[in-house]
Protein backbone atom coordinates (compact mmCIF):
# COMPACT_ATOMS: atom_id res chain seq x y z
CA UNK A 1 0.00 0.00 0.00
CA UNK A 2 1.18 3.09 -0.81
CA UNK A 3 -0.17 7.12 0.65
CA UNK A 4 -2.08 9.60 -2.25
CA UNK A 5 0.49 12.52 -2.42
CA UNK A 6 -2.75 14.64 -2.81
CA UNK A 7 -5.58 13.52 -0.07
CA UNK A 8 -3.39 10.81 2.16
CA UNK A 9 -5.51 8.22 1.44
CA UNK A 10 -3.98 4.76 1.58
CA UNK A 11 -3.90 3.26 -2.30
CA UNK A 12 -2.79 -0.19 -3.55
CA UNK A 13 0.55 0.09 -5.37
CA UNK A 14 -0.57 -0.94 -8.55
CA UNK A 15 -3.67 1.94 -8.66
CA UNK A 16 -2.81 5.15 -11.08
CA UNK A 17 -5.67 6.92 -9.92
CA UNK A 18 -7.10 7.69 -6.19
CA UNK A 19 -10.59 5.82 -5.34
CA UNK A 20 -11.03 8.57 -2.59
CA UNK A 21 -9.78 12.17 -4.93
CA UNK A 22 -9.45 10.78 -8.30
CA UNK A 23 -6.37 12.55 -8.64
CA UNK A 24 -3.21 10.66 -10.46
CA UNK A 25 -0.56 9.36 -8.91
CA UNK A 26 1.82 9.07 -11.13
CA UNK A 27 2.36 10.89 -15.13
CA UNK A 28 3.54 13.74 -16.23
CA UNK A 29 3.27 17.38 -14.61
CA UNK A 30 1.47 20.21 -15.96
CA UNK A 31 3.46 23.24 -16.12
CA UNK A 32 0.72 25.40 -15.59
CA UNK A 33 -1.42 24.16 -13.06
CA UNK A 34 1.28 21.47 -11.78
CA UNK A 35 -1.28 18.83 -11.65
CA UNK A 36 -0.33 15.03 -12.51
CA UNK A 37 -1.76 13.76 -15.59
CA UNK A 38 -1.68 10.31 -17.88
CA UNK A 39 1.49 10.67 -19.45
CA UNK A 40 -0.48 9.74 -22.80
CA UNK A 41 -2.26 12.92 -21.90
CA UNK A 42 -2.18 15.94 -24.72
CA UNK A 43 -4.14 18.10 -22.63
CA UNK A 44 -4.60 18.73 -18.67
CA UNK A 45 -8.02 17.61 -17.92
CA UNK A 46 -7.53 20.88 -14.71
CA UNK A 47 -6.66 23.98 -16.95
CA UNK A 48 -6.30 22.76 -20.48
CA UNK A 49 -2.98 23.54 -21.07
CA UNK A 50 -1.63 21.98 -24.60
CA UNK A 51 0.96 19.10 -24.06
CA UNK A 52 0.92 18.87 -28.10
CA UNK A 53 1.79 22.68 -28.23
CA UNK A 54 5.08 21.97 -25.97
CA UNK A 55 6.18 19.13 -28.83
CA UNK A 56 5.76 21.65 -31.10
CA UNK A 57 7.71 24.38 -29.54
CA UNK A 58 10.56 21.89 -29.33
CA UNK A 59 11.36 21.60 -32.98
CA UNK A 60 10.13 25.41 -33.50
CA UNK A 61 13.15 27.27 -35.32
CA UNK A 62 13.51 31.01 -34.98
CA UNK A 63 12.70 33.17 -37.24
CA UNK A 64 12.72 36.79 -38.18
CA UNK A 65 11.62 38.80 -40.97
CA UNK A 66 11.90 42.57 -42.32
CA UNK A 67 9.40 44.55 -44.66
CA UNK A 68 10.44 45.73 -48.03
CA UNK A 69 11.12 48.96 -48.22
CA UNK A 70 9.83 50.51 -51.13
CA UNK A 71 6.42 49.25 -50.22
CA UNK A 72 6.56 50.27 -46.92
CA UNK A 73 7.40 54.12 -47.76
CA UNK A 74 4.99 53.89 -50.81
CA UNK A 75 1.61 52.32 -48.32
CA UNK A 76 2.97 53.36 -44.96
CA UNK A 77 4.67 56.19 -45.66
CA UNK A 78 7.63 55.09 -43.30
CA UNK A 79 11.04 55.18 -44.07
CA UNK A 80 12.14 52.18 -41.49
CA UNK A 81 9.90 49.10 -42.21
CA UNK A 82 8.34 46.49 -39.41
CA UNK A 83 9.87 43.29 -38.63
CA UNK A 84 8.14 40.83 -37.12
CA UNK A 85 10.16 37.73 -35.06
CA UNK A 86 8.90 34.20 -34.35
CA UNK A 87 10.26 32.75 -31.50
CA UNK A 88 8.61 29.42 -29.28
CA UNK A 89 8.00 31.96 -26.28
CA UNK A 90 6.01 34.93 -28.63
CA UNK A 91 6.05 36.70 -31.95
CA UNK A 92 6.99 40.57 -31.76
CA UNK A 93 6.28 43.31 -34.32
CA UNK A 94 8.28 46.09 -34.47
CA UNK A 95 7.25 49.77 -36.21
CA UNK A 96 8.59 52.60 -36.22
CA UNK A 97 7.19 56.14 -36.04
CA UNK A 98 6.91 58.64 -39.15
CA UNK A 99 11.11 59.52 -39.16
CA UNK A 100 12.58 56.71 -36.39
CA UNK A 101 12.26 58.36 -33.06
CA UNK A 102 10.17 55.84 -32.14
CA UNK A 103 9.58 52.20 -32.04
CA UNK A 104 6.47 50.04 -30.97
CA UNK A 105 7.14 46.82 -29.91
CA UNK A 106 4.04 44.28 -30.25
CA UNK A 107 4.72 41.25 -28.23
CA UNK A 108 2.03 38.74 -28.87
CA UNK A 109 2.42 35.47 -26.49
CA UNK A 110 1.92 31.53 -28.57
CA UNK A 111 -1.28 31.42 -26.16
CA UNK A 112 -3.19 34.58 -26.99
CA UNK A 113 -3.23 34.06 -31.10
CA UNK A 114 -6.91 33.36 -31.63
CA UNK A 115 -6.43 33.41 -35.63
CA UNK A 116 -4.83 35.22 -38.04
CA UNK A 117 -5.59 36.12 -41.40
CA UNK A 118 -2.67 35.51 -44.63
CA UNK A 119 -3.20 38.45 -47.31
CA UNK A 120 -1.27 37.24 -50.29
CA UNK A 121 -0.64 40.32 -52.74
CA UNK A 122 0.79 40.11 -56.01
CA UNK A 123 4.15 41.86 -54.94
CA UNK A 124 3.86 41.98 -51.47
CA UNK A 125 2.21 39.78 -48.81
CA UNK A 126 0.64 40.37 -45.44
CA UNK A 127 -0.06 39.07 -41.91
CA UNK A 128 -2.44 40.16 -39.49
CA UNK A 129 -2.94 38.15 -36.15
CA UNK A 130 -5.70 38.62 -33.72
CA UNK A 131 -5.46 37.99 -29.97
CA UNK A 132 -7.60 37.36 -27.41
CA UNK A 133 -8.14 40.70 -24.86
CA UNK A 134 -6.26 42.61 -27.99
CA UNK A 135 -6.10 44.20 -30.91
CA UNK A 136 -5.12 42.57 -33.83
CA UNK A 137 -1.39 42.87 -34.58
CA UNK A 138 -0.21 43.05 -38.52
CA UNK A 139 2.74 43.46 -40.85
CA UNK A 140 2.91 44.65 -44.65
CA UNK A 141 4.96 44.70 -47.40
CA UNK A 142 6.69 41.38 -47.20
CA UNK A 143 8.41 39.59 -49.99
CA UNK A 144 6.60 36.46 -50.73
CA UNK A 145 8.88 33.89 -49.25
CA UNK A 146 8.48 35.56 -45.80
CA UNK A 147 5.05 36.33 -45.76
CA UNK A 148 4.37 32.20 -46.65
CA UNK A 149 7.34 31.30 -43.75
CA UNK A 150 5.54 33.43 -41.85
CA UNK A 151 2.00 31.53 -42.39
CA UNK A 152 3.16 28.10 -42.59
CA UNK A 153 4.78 29.17 -39.13
CA UNK A 154 1.65 30.32 -37.93
CA UNK A 155 -0.01 27.52 -39.08
CA UNK A 156 2.48 24.79 -37.31
CA UNK A 157 1.47 26.10 -34.18
CA UNK A 158 -2.23 26.65 -34.18
CA UNK A 159 -4.17 24.16 -31.71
Amino acid sequence: MKKCPHCANDVNDAASVCPACTRELAGKRCPDCAELVRPAASKCRYCGHSFAREARIADFEQFSARADLLPTLLIRGRLIPQQIHLSPEKITIQSWGLFGFSRTDEDIPWEKIAGFHYHAGWFWDAVEIQTRGQRANWIGCMRKADGVRVKELLERMKE
